[in-house]
């Protein structure tokens, strides 16, 4: 469950904008003086890079060079990760050209829904909390309900769906507006806060919503705060509407949808989704993967929809869901790290000043998976940064690393 918010502009956000760019910048050049100290021999001798097995998982695996990617960027990455104390990184993958090209697995501590769970270390066998990356697979899933037509219009109403539950509009008429296309772009207007009290506070309307006997009724009955579509508001309770009018459009249940029409196609065999009472599936975060199927997904956006010769996803969802709805002009995040939002994707222009327009999917602690159509790359990372500050920025990893491996001269 991410912690983010885009608000209506306040003055002075730009000015907070360029000292978040300041202090990340100069975090990554004090990263990279120490790899400049380092000669190539140096680095290789300490870490040397292994193309990613083939394990029949439906990944062909290729070496850097062969996809005209320079090792030398990423050894220094990984001298610099190997460096540094707890770094909290747990998983860092790189497709090139619709191969599996990097592939490295870090010790750190084990968490299950945010909790320690007592154990350490990662490989590519173990599954990971997406967090709030779990949105963007909820998206895609409503993007093939309506491939396959069985949901007519993203202005389609809300609660054409939930007939059930047209008593709530008596007194909140204007409810009657919210279309998918507002939970989508996280302006329905719904109230929720699941931020300001913990998460075992019966206050905080997550605790409510894994503890009602019916979650979906308790998200609409909240409060219509504001006029549909006028205000950006990252609120979970957008995405688990989605999930249920996928269970509602199909008759399957989210994770069952996605069994069939997804994690299937996909060769994805190892996952977990979270449940809400009244067999609702929790679909705004926690579905856990393995990363090597994070970054299938990923590249099913990149390339077109299309995985192993087969369409699953259309490239007119494809191009309209990442597509930037909301301009960080217009709605600024209180963590001002994008430069806007589709349909439960973020979006990135550039990177700091560096050329690196890109979308991507972002979770609490760490959760990426990163989509660069004009590299021809998809780059995916998982972390354990829960409680704590983040010790490399993954802005820093593209800028500094990624990136220069992939344009290098």
């Amino acid at each position: 469950m991410q912690r983010h918010r885009f608000l209506p502009i306040r003055d002075g956000n730009q000015n907070r904008r360029r000292i978040l760019v300041i202090f990340i910048l100069c975090l990554s050049f004090g990263l990279l003086s120490c790899d400049r100290g380092k000669s190539v021999l140096d680095a290789t001798a300490e870490y040397q890079y292994e193309v990613p097995p083939q394990t029949g998982d439906g990944w062909e695996t290729s070496s850097l060079a062969s996809v005209g990617m320079d090792e030398v960027p990423l050894i220094n990455l990984m001298q610099t990760l190997n460096g540094m104390n707890d770094h909290r990184i747990h998983s860092v993958l790189i497709v090139k050209d619709g191969k599996l090209v990097f592939e490295e697995y870090f010790q750190g501590s084990k968490f299950n829904l945010a909790q320690y769970t007592g154990e350490t270390g990662f490989d590519r066998d173990d599954t990971h909390n997406l967090c709030s990356v779990t949105k963007s697979f909820t998206s895609a899933l409503i993007g093939i309900a309506m491939d396959k037509g069985f949901i007519e219009s993203i202005d389609q109403k809300v609660f054409d769906f939930f007939p059930e539950h047209s008593d709530l509009l008596t007194n909140a008429p204007g409810k009657r507006d919210v279309t998918l296309k507002h939970l989508l772009t996280m302006t329905s207007g719904l109230q929720w806060d699941d931020e300001t009290y913990s998460y075992f506070d019966p206050r905080n309307d997550m605790y409510q919503l894994f503890n009602h006997g019916d979650p979906i009724k308790y998200i609409l009955s909240k409060d219509l705060i504001e006029i549909p579509g006028t205000v950006f508001a990252y609120r979970s309770c957008n995405t688990n509407i989605l999930g249920e009018i996928v269970h509602k459009a199909t008759e399957q249940r989210l994770d069952m949808f996605a069994e069939n029409y997804l994690f299937s196609e996909l060769g994805i065999t190892d996952y977990e989704w979270q449940m809400l009472p009244n067999e609702v599936v929790f679909c705004s975060g926690d579905l856990r993967l393995r990363p090597r199927d994070m970054a299938k997904f990923g590249y099913l956006f990149l390339n077109g929809g299309m995985w192993a010769d087969k369409r699953i996803i259309s490239q007119e969802w494809i191009d309209i869901s990442t597509h930037k709805h909301i301009d960080r002009n217009n709605f600024t995040a209180a963590f001002d790290w994008a430069d806007g939002y589709g349909y439960q994707w973020w979006v990135w222009e550039d990177i700091y000043g560096v050329e690196y327009p890109a979308y991507f999917a972002s979770g609490w602690g760490g959760q990426w998976i990163i989509v660069c159509p004009s590299m021809n790359t998809v780059v995916v990372s998982t972390a354990g940064n829960y409680y704590t500050e983040t010790k490399i920025p993954i802005e820093s990893i593209l800028v500094h690393y990624v990136i220069p491996s992939v344009l290098h001269k």
